[in-house]
C-alpha cells in the first residue's frame, strides 16, 4: 500500500523521531553522540529550518523543529543519510542505520509546542535512561543555561515560558499530564499504555471497571478515539469486548 503524504502543520511546528532500523542501537559510544551532532551543526549552514529542542537516545532521535520553507525530509535525509555512512564505515555495519520512514507529527497550538518540548526532554526520564536533568545528549542544558545554546533555538519557547525559571517549573512537573505523540492511525502495542494513559488522563486505566455506564463509555470512546484497537482497550482495561463495542458504537448514534 502507497504511503500517504505527510501531514501539514500550518503554524510550522513539527516533532520529528528518526528511528534506528528494527529498533538497533544507533549510538555506540560518545564519538558517535558527538558525530551526530556535528551534523546537525552543519545542516544548520544548509537549511533554514530552526531545530527549537533535541534528544538523542540510544536508538533514536528527537527533534522539535520548525520548518517554515518545508525543507523537513530533506534536512531530514542530510542529517540521517550522512551519519549512516559514518555508524557503517565506523563500525562495519552493513544495511540500513535508520527507518526508511522518519516519523513527523504537525503541532497545532501552542499548547501542543510546550507539551511536546517537554516531552522531548524528558525522554530519557520516562526510558528510564538516565535523570533528563542531567543527560548530556539533549537541548535541556541549554535550555537551563549550563552550556550555550549552540543547536537550539531557545529563545522562542523560553519566552512563552517567562523565561528559565518557568521553563524548569514546566519542564519539571512532577503532575504534569501525559503525552503521546501519534504517528500512525494504528497505535504499537508497545505504545498502547502510554497512548490510552494519556487519552483518560487523570482517569487511572485500570480504575474503569468501578465507573458507571455513561462515565465509563465516554472514557472507552477516548480510547478509540486515539487509535487503540478493541483487543487492546480490554487488555488494558480489564473489560470485555461486548462492553467495548457498545461504547464504540454508541458514538455514532
Amino acid at each position: 500500500m502507497p504511503r500517504g503524504p505527510r501531514k501539514h502543520s500550518e503554524q510550522g511546528f513539527y516533532h520529528v523521531i528518526i528511528k534506528g532500523a528494527g529498533n538497533q542501537i544507533i549510538f555506540e559510544d560518545e564519538a558517535d553522540y558527538e558525530e551526530f551532532l556535528r551534523i546537525m551543526r552543519r545542516a544548520r549552514d544548509k537549511f533554514s529550518l530552526v531545530v527549537l529542542a533535541w534528544c538523542l537516545m540510544s536508538n533514536h532521535v528527537h527533534l522539535l523543529v520548525e520548518d517554515t520553507e518545508e525543507e523537513l525530509s530533506r534536512y531530514v535525509h542530510f542529517v540521517s543519510t550522512t551519519y549512516a555512512r559514518h555508524f557503517n564505515e565506523r563500525w562495519g555495519h552493513v544495511g540500513h542505520v535508520f527507518l526508511s520512514r522518519f516519523k513527523s507529527v504537525p503541532i497545532g497550538s501552542d499548547a501542543q509546542l510546550l507539551v511536546t518540548l517537554r516531552y522531548v526532554l524528558r525522554n530519557p526520564s520516562k526510558a528510564g535512561m538516565a535523570d533528563h536533568r542531567s543527560y548530556r545528549w539533549s537541548s535541556y542544558s541549554e535550555y537551563v543555561g549550563s552550556v550555550p545554546a549552540d543547536l537550539s533555538e531557545t529563545s522562542l519557547l523560553l519566552d512563552m515560558l517567562d523565561g528559565v525559571s518557568g521553563f524548569l517549573r514546566f519542564v519539571n512537573d512532577p503532575e504534569a499530564a501525559p503525552y503521546y505523540p501519534r504517528t500512525s492511525a494504528r497505535i504499537p502495542d508497545e505504545d498502547a499504555k502510554e497512548a490510552a494513559s494519556a487519552a483518560i488522563w487523570p482517569e487511572p486505566l485500570d480504575g474503569l471497571k468501578a465507573l458507571p455506564s455513561e462515565k465509563r463509555a465516554t472514557h472507552l470512546r477516548r480510547l478509540g478515539e486515539a487509535g487503540l484497537s478493541i483487543k487492546q482497550i480490554g487488555r488494558l482495561t480489564g473489560l470485555g469486548r461486548y462492553v467495548i463495542e457498545k461504547a464504540l458504537h454508541q458514538k455514532s448514534v
